[in-house]
C-alpha cells in the first residue's frame, strides 16, 4: 500500500487470454485483494481464477422478492376482504388463487428493481471517470487488448515489488496510473439536460391533474390514433364507401355451404322437408354404434343435466331447483320426459327443431351442438325410448287399470307436470287441482267454467281460448291423444281438488 493519494495502481498488459488466465491465477495465489482483469470478450473460467466469490446479489434479490410477494399477499387482503369487500354469489371476499396474478406481478417488480439497482450499488455506479481511461494504450482493452490493473490501496501493494512480480509474471508492459484530474461527478451540463428532461415529464403529469373531474366538448387527444381509431365492421352498420350495397354484413355467397358443413340439403339443418318435419334421421346419416356413443355423449353434456341421464326428466338442475321450489325461493317447471308416448310420437325432425330452437323454458341449443351432433342426439333419445317402452305396462295391465290410474300415468307420460301442477303453484299453466267447476278468465275478457268438452278443446286447439295472465305456450295434443286417453285424464283430474 502506498502513502500518495493520487496514485491508482499500477496497469499491466498481457499478450493473449491465456497468459492472462495464468497472470490472475499467480496474482491471486500472491494474496492481492485489491485488482481486477479487463478484456474484449468474456474469459471463460476468469472468474474463477482471480478467486471471486459468488455474488450475494441473488439473495438480496430473492429477499425483496419475497418481501414484494407478502407485501402483494398483504395488499390484496387488506383491499378486498377488510377495507371494501365484496360480495359476489357468497364467494370469500379474500381468497389466495383469486389473488395469484398481482402478488406475482408485485414478486416481480420487487425483484427486478433489486436486481437492477442493487448491481448498481455493488458495481459502485454510476461512475462518470475512472483512472484507468487517461492510459491510450487500455483503449485497446474493447478490441485486443489484454490488461490486469492492481490498485495501490491493497495491503500488499509496494510499487517496485508489485512492478517486478507483474514483469516476472508475463507482462508485456507495467505502467502506472495515477488518479485522474477529471471531476468524478456528474457532469454540469448532463445534470442541466436531466433537469430539463424532469420538468418536461411533469408537465403531461399536471395536465393530467389539471383535468382530473372536469367536462369538455372536445374530443380526446389521439397520440397514436390507429390504436384507437381502428377502421372496424358492426354487424348492421352502414358503410356506403366500402360496398356497393352500402351494408357491413356481407351475405353467405350463393351455393356454398360451410367448410365442416357435409350435407347440402336443407332438411338436413332444419328437419323439415317440402314444409313437414322428417320422420325419421335423415338417410345421409350412418347411424351405427360410433354415431349412438357419440349421440350419448352429446346428451350426457348438454341435456343430462336437466332431462337425466334416462330422459326421464330428473337430472341434477331439476333436482335442486325443486328443492328451492318447495322452500318457496324459485319457480321452476319440470323437464320433459323425453321417454314419454309425447315425445316418442314425435317426429324426428320435430324433436331437432325443439333442440335447435328451443321450446318454452329450454332455450335454443344451436350454438353449442352442432348439427350432426343434434341428429346424433335424437338417435340416442331414440333408444332411451324403446328401453324404457320395453319395461312399460303391457295392454293387459292398461286394460285392467282403473280410468283413474291410468289418467295418474298419463299425466306424467304426456309431460303435463311440465307446465302444470296439482299443488296449486303457478308454473306456465294454470295448476290443474280443482280444475273441473272452476270460472276462468280469458284473454279476452269472456268468463268461461271449465269443463270436459272445455278441457278436450285445450288440449286439442290450446291457443283458441288462452286463461287470462298466461302465456300461449301450450303445444297441440291434436294426433296425440286419443278420445280415451282424454277421459282418462278427465277421471284422474277429477280427483285432484
Amino acid at each position: 500500500m502506498t502513502t500518495d493519494k493520487d496514485f491508482y495502481g499500477l496497469l499491466a498488459e498481457f499478450e493473449d487470454p491465456t497468459s492472462l488466465y495464468r497472470a490472475a491465477e499467480r496474482v491471486r495465489d500472491a494474496g492481492y485483494k485489491k485488482w481486477d482483469c479487463h478484456t474484449p470478450f468474456p474469459v471463460h473460467g476468469l472468474d474463477d481464477a482471480m478467486g471471486m466469490r459468488f455474488t450475494r446479489l441473488p439473495w438480496v434479490i430473492l429477499t425483496m422478492g419475497v418481501t414484494g410477494l407478502l407485501l402483494g399477499m398483504l395488499m390484496q387482503w387488506w383491499m378486498n376482504g377488510v377495507d371494501y369487500t365484496y360480495d359476489i354469489s357468497g364467494k370469500p371476499v379474500w381468497s389466495l388463487p383469486a389473488n395469484i396474478p398481482v402478488i406475482f406481478e408485485v414478486t416481480v417488480l420487487f425483484s427486478a428493481f433489486t436486481a437492477f439497482f442493487a448491481m448498481w450499488i455493488s458495481n459502485g455506479l454510476p461512475r462518470w471517470y475512472h483512472p484507468l481511461f487517461r492510459k491510450e494504450r487500455f483503449a485497446r482493452a474493447t478490441d485486443d487488448g489484454f490488461f490486469l490493473a492492481i490498485e495501490a490501496r491493497d495491503s500488499n501493494f509496494a510499487l517496485d515489488r508489485t512492478g517486478d512480480f507483474l514483469k516476472s509474471i508475463g507482462a508485456l508492459s507495467v505502467e502506472e496510473v495515477r488518479e485522474a484530474d477529471e471531476p468524478v461527478a456528474m457532469p454540469r451540463s448532463l445534470k442541466g439536460k436531466l433537469w430539463i428532461a424532469s420538468c418536461l415529464a411533469l408537465i403531461p403529469a399536471g395536465m393530467v391533474y389539471a383535468s382530473y373531474g372536469k367536462t369538455t366538448t372536445q374530443p380526446r387527444v389521439h397520440l397514436i390514433k390507429d390504436m384507437d381509431k381502428q377502421p372496424r365492421f358492426h354487424a348492421q352498420g352502414y358503410a356506403p364507401t366500402l360496398f356497393e350495397d352500402g351494408r357491413m354484413t356481407r351475405s353467405q355467397i350463393p351455393g356454398t355451404v360451410a367448410q365442416d358443413q357435409g350435407f347440402a340439403l336443407a332438411s338436413f339443418e332444419t328437419g323439415k322437408s317440402k314444409g313437414d318435419y322428417l320422420q325419421q334421421l335423415p338417410s345421409e346419416l350412418n347411424v351405427d354404434e360410433a354415431f349412438l356413443n357419440r349421440g350419448e355423449e352429446r346428451f350426457a353434456i348438454y341435456c343430462a343435466v336437466c332431462h337425466g341421464k334416462d330422459g326421464k326428466g330428473a337430472g341434477p338442475v331439476h333436482k335442486r331447483a325443486k328443492m328451492l321450489a318447495g322452500q318457496g325461493l324459485a319457480n321452476w317447471v319440470t323437464p320433459t320426459d323425453l321417454t314419454s308416448g309425447l315425445i316418442a310420437g314425435q317426429a324426428d325432425g320435430m324433436v331437432f327443431e325443439t333442440i335447435t330452437q328451443g321450446r318454452r323454458t329450454m332455450p335454443s341449443y344451436a350454438a353449442q351442438i352442432p348439427t350432426k351432433d343434434r341428429w346424433a342426439i335424437i338417435a340416442y333419445i331414440r333408444a332411451l325410448q324403446e328401453e324404457a317402452s320395453a319395461g312399460g305396462p303391457s295392454a293387459q295391465d292398461l286394460a285392467a287399470m282403473s280410468p283413474v290410474e291410468r289418467g295418474k300415468m298419463l299425466f306424467t307420460s304426456k309431460t303435463c307436470n311440465a307446465c302444470h301442477t296439482l299443488t296449486g303453484m303457478r308454473l306456465v299453466g294454470p295448476p290443474l287441482n280443482g280444475l273441473f267447476g272452476r270460472e276462468e278468465e280469458m284473454e279476452g275478457g269472456e268468463k268461461i267454467t271449465v269443463d270436459e268438452s272445455y278441457f278436450k278443446e285445450s288440449l286439442l286447439d290450446p291457443n283458441a281460448k288462452v286463461v287470462k295472465t298466461f302465456p300461449p305456450a301450450m303445444t297441440s295434443f291434436a294426433g296425440q291423444i286419443t278420445d280415451e286417453e282424454i277421459q282418462d285424464l278427465i277421471a284422474f283430474l277429477k280427483t285432484q281438488k
